[in-house]
């Protein structure tokens, strides 16, 4: 019975995945173990956002002034230059447990007074709710005239502020200029730079930058200089990315004319139904997760309210995924089509009398093929963050602190899977396999497409993710020639809601944390649930024994 559903091959290739990914969880623990190395789950939130908003609102009546009709909002931050600079130097461990007063992650809460035209933004340590920095922006026709820096009232003004933030001024000298080979976190504002004497770590060094204005210290954080070296390094990783993804954005828009072209020209041989419904899903599922990171596109804004940027972006994106939508749906009709003309039909529908048989076996053969994927991946990962100095940081605008609702995110597993299983695989490899004429390169190309759009991930050096993800293409690409479209976007479905759903394992919500693990099986009770109803109502209820058409 079992054989119907599973291969001796694909369930071998399972268990080694498995076995690759505990023994690199474990390996990781007793690592971690071994160095002394301090738990990197403490930097989670122990707080509330509400707590936070709450601790942030009595900062700024006491200090400055508040309207009854305030607004705010709680948005996870993080200091990513600062993060990026210790972990390449391998200086994080040492770092949280000598400078565990300055978090690199923290409660960042937006406050608008419509009132006075004036925005706070408040950082709130997430574990005491500390306040650990602010800024505080008028609108421009509101705003007060800026008070002299050097004027011997705002020095003491500042002094004054130093020291009710728990500092002494003595261990502090004032930087008339930042020096040329240091810049700062980029925090906006900044007029007054004081230096530490003796906070240091590597090449950076703790600052006190603030700025003064209508007789009040209207922005004031602790940062830590980035070293100028580190800085031109990360931009040039980043430039590196954005030229990658560029790459990545052109030849699969070369691709979408190409898979256009085709469906004009055959457009009385294709039946344009097909892959309507899948298209459908993803755009719904796309437009709906935009929805869910207005929050997260709060975290990119610049001095003044945040609402408008979040908004422009939001809507920006939406249409660019509704064009994205319609890449999608000609790869289907042409991918499709051009494999039924070299005689294979890559998945069944719903009027076949062996769908839901079909179906069935997809959803088996797309959880082996997973676990063996996730065990590579996961050894990847292990291997390039131990021999080849790999580290990643935290992305506030896609984490999952950020959205209005982290329990709709594994859901992006689906629109993923649909979207670049149908341009990368069903299409990318038909289309190079008729422009190469090679088995191979024709598995290649489109695995090294889809990898350099994912370099712009925050994980460093960039070049590693288009290898990673190149590989796991091309897993992805010979599963699909072997076992059809429905087995690999099950595949990568399973895949990323495994990897969503243990994301919200660690939410410290309970009803969340199930929904994680509910997210982990989903793939698979969509599949069989599929199944059942095509064999209940469907033509495939007057199939006894159906034979698989491999």
């Amino acid at each position: 019975m079992l054989k119907r559903y599973f291969e001796s091959s694909l369930l071998k290739l399972a268990l080694i995945g498995i076995l690759l990914y505990v023994s690199v969880a474990l390996g990781s623990l007793w690592l971690q173990h071994a160095r002394n190395e301090p738990d990197l789950g403490s930097q989670q939130p122990s707080v509330t956002k509400q707590a936070a908003a709450e601790a942030a609102v009595r900062f700024v009546r006491e200090r400055f002034s508040l309207s009854p009709d305030y607004r705010t909002s709680t948005l996870f931050q993080s200091h990513t230059e600062r993060s990026g600079y210790l972990q390449k130097e391998q200086l994080l461990d040492d770092y949280l447990k000598r400078f565990a007063d300055y978090p690199i992650d923290y409660f960042e809460v937006e406050i608008n007074d419509p009132a006075s035209r004036t925005t706070y933004y408040i950082d709130v340590n997430f574990t005491n709710l500390h306040i650990l920095g602010w800024n505080a922006y008028t609108s421009p026709s509101a705003k007060q005239q800026t008070v002299a820096s050097g004027s011997a009232d705002t020095r003491a003004l500042i002094e004054q502020t130093i020291k009710e933030q728990g500092y002494s001024i003595g261990e502090f000298t004032r930087l008339e200029q930042t020096p040329q080979d240091r810049r700062s976190e980029g925090v906006w504002g900044a007029e007054i730079i004081y230096e530490s004497i003796d906070k240091k770590i590597g090449e950076s060094t703790l600052q006190l930058q603030l700025a003064v204005a209508g007789g009040k210290v209207v922005s004031f954080h602790p940062a830590f200089s980035i070293p100028a070296s580190f800085a031109e390094w990360q931009e040039k990783q980043n430039d590196n990315a954005s030229f990658m993804t560029r790459i990545s954005m052109g030849v699969s828009l070369i691709m979408a004319v190409a898979a256009f072209i085709i469906v004009i020209r055959y457009r009385k041989e294709i039946t344009f139904r097909r892959g309507l419904f899948m298209t459908f899903v993803f755009l719904a599922i796309y437009i709906g997760n935009n929805f869910n990171m207005v929050p997260a596109f709060r975290t990119m804004h610049s001095e003044g309210p945040s609402q408008w940027e979040a908004m422009f972006n939001l809507w920006f994106l939406n249409v660019f995924i509704a064009l994205m939508a319609v890449s999608v749906y000609f790869s289907f009709l042409s991918g499709r089509y051009m494999w039924q003309r070299l005689g294979w039909v890559t998945w069944p529908v719903w009027k076949d009398a062996t769908f839901g048989h079909q179906m069935a076996v997809a959803t088996s053969r797309g959880y082996l093929l997973c676990l063996f994927i996730l065990g590579i991946q996961q050894s990847l990962f292990f291997v390039a963050g131990e021999y080849f100095d790999v580290w990643a940081v935290n992305d506030p605008s896609d984490s999952v602190l950020n959205m209005a609702a982290p329990a709709f995110f594994p859901l992006m597993a689906w629109a993923a899977a649909i979207s670049e299983e149908a341009v990368y695989r069903l299409f990318g490899i038909a289309f190079f396999m008729k422009l190469t004429r090679n088995r191979f390169a024709a598995v290649l190309l489109p695995s090294m497409i889809w990898a350099l759009s994912h370099t712009q991930y925050p994980i460093y050096p960039v070049y590693t993710r288009f290898i990673e993800v190149t590989i796991i293409g091309i897993i992805f690409g010979y599963a699909f020639l072997k076992y059809g479209f429905l087995t690999v976007m099950l595949a990568h479905a399973a895949m990323d809601s495994i990897l969503m759903g243990l994301s919200l394992l660690d939410s410290g919500s309970t009803a969340i944390t199930a929904v994680g693990l509910f997210y982990i099986v989903l793939p698979a009770l969509i599949g069989w649930a599929v199944a059942w109803l095509h064999r209940t109502i469907g033509p495939g209820r007057r199939i006894v024994s159906p034979e698989l058409n491999g």
